[in-house]
């Protein structure tokens, strides 16, 4: 018999999103379940976070015809500034110096949500589940069979093939017996916007100190999403701080590049740690977005690596169509991580590295990062190939980063 669904999704993130978003034109009959609806003040996945989109997933949202509705809410980055506390070096980047007309944009997490939901309803076969949840699944010959809770009811649907993108804490992957590798990285990240006394000019901003970065990231003409790493166990003395205290702590770690801070707007914490599975996927399961690899926001790579994971499944379930493969073929699999593999790796390397290369003292630790900072600065193709890496456009890429359909 067949399965219910051709492909079942846990978690309507925007990660589970997309991917629903990506899969529906191909014909495929999509369920895609979330506990918390999109309307719910405490729904994690699209509060008033400031996103950094990366040239990759804008290009990825053109494919997935989610871009015109994004760009309406998105501010374009064309400079970047990074720096660290008290020391020479820096990094300048501007669109300009480069073959790209931006560096990136800003969206607000609510904005993007709204969005990928709008795209979503335009598919007659793709059904969101909403509110329920998964209590249970299990595999048989054909497919997963799952038990999901809706309304204090429990019912059963099956699946050619489930897909956990339910986040850091992922029930799919407790349910799977995957193991992990984690590291908590004792910061805890405070988010709010501001209103500055000066214009940003489209620039972000990027301060490293001891304790974790301070960014600021354009979304209006003075208006910015500010990103205070804090150690986490002082997070709650900075939350509870007055407006004024809250600001006069952020000039002194940022210092007045943008002149004063004349509004700060509510403030949401989230703790930092490092995720990663053992296991990408299993038979008839694979893992997406921070349920795979939760990581530092120290280069704002961690929605944007998701992403394009999405787009390199979203190829290989294609790729296994076009060769007659069943949905819940092992090899596409196989194929989807030999795609994105070297590009993950690269990621997690990288960001790890900077959390712990940016917060150690040693004198000669902070004179390695400097120089390093001011080579990327003068060096033309060093900072070519570092803007391209962090752009998401480097290496081996699924289909639609290069800006092709499937």
């Amino acid at each position: 018999m067949s399965p219910d669904y051709d492909v079942v999704i846990i978690g309507a993130g925007m990660v589970g999103a997309s991917l629903a978003c990506a899969l529906a034109p191909l014909g495929l009959r999509i369920a895609i379940i979330e506990s918390v609806t999109l309307s719910n003040e405490q729904q994690p996945s699209y509060d008033d976070r400031g996103l950094t989109l990366s040239p990759s997933t804008k290009r990825i949202l053109e494919q997935i015809n989610v871009w015109p509705q994004v760009q309406v809410y998105a501010t374009p980055i064309k400079k970047i500034h990074v720096s660290e506390q008290g020391r020479f070096g820096f990094t300048h980047i501007d669109a300009a110096e480069t073959e790209y007309s931006e560096l990136g944009n800003v969206v607000v997490a609510r904005s993007l949500g709204l969005a990928l939901h709008k795209r979503m309803s335009d598919f007659e076969n793709v059904k969101l589940i909403c509110p329920a949840e998964l209590k249970h699944f299990q595999r048989t010959d054909s497919g997963m069979i799952l038990e999901i809770s809706r309304s204090g009811d429990i019912e059963t649907m099956s699946a050619g093939l489930l897909v956990g993108a339910d986040g850091s804490n992922s029930l799919v992957r407790r349910l799977a017996g995957i193991n992990t590798r984690e590291n908590d990285f004792k910061q805890t990240v405070i988010v709010s916007n501001v209103t500055t006394q000066k214009p940003n000019n489209l620039t972000a901003y990027e301060r490293f100190t001891p304790h974790g970065p301070v960014a600021l990231l354009p979304i209006d003409k003075d208006r910015s999403v500010l990103v205070f790493t804090v150690d986490g166990k002082n997070a709650e003395h900075y939350l509870n701080m007055s407006d004024k205290q809250y600001i006069d702590a952020i000039e002194t770690e940022f210092g007045r590049r943008l002149g004063k801070i004349k509004q700060v707007g509510q403030r949401r914490s989230y703790p930092l740690r490092f995720i990663e599975a053992i296991e990408q996927y299993q038979e008839q399961l694979v893992l997406l977005g921070n349920a795979v690899h939760t990581i530092h926001p120290n280069t704002a790579q961690g929605f944007n690596l998701g992403l394009r994971d999405v787009a390199g499944l979203a190829e290989c379930i294609f790729r296994g169509i076009e060769k007659g493969r069943a949905i819940n073929d092992i090899c596409i699999l196989e194929d989807y991580i030999k795609l994105r593999y070297d590009d993950q790796q690269y990621v997690m390397r990288f960001t790890n590295k900077l959390a712990s290369c940016f917060y150690n003292k040693l004198p000669l630790l902070s004179s390695t990062r400097n120089f390093a900072m001011l080579l990327i600065d003068i060096l033309p193709n060093l900072k070519k190939s570092f803007v391209e890496r962090r752009m998401g456009l480097a290496g081996l890429q699924p289909r639609f980063v290069r800006g092709q359909s499937l």
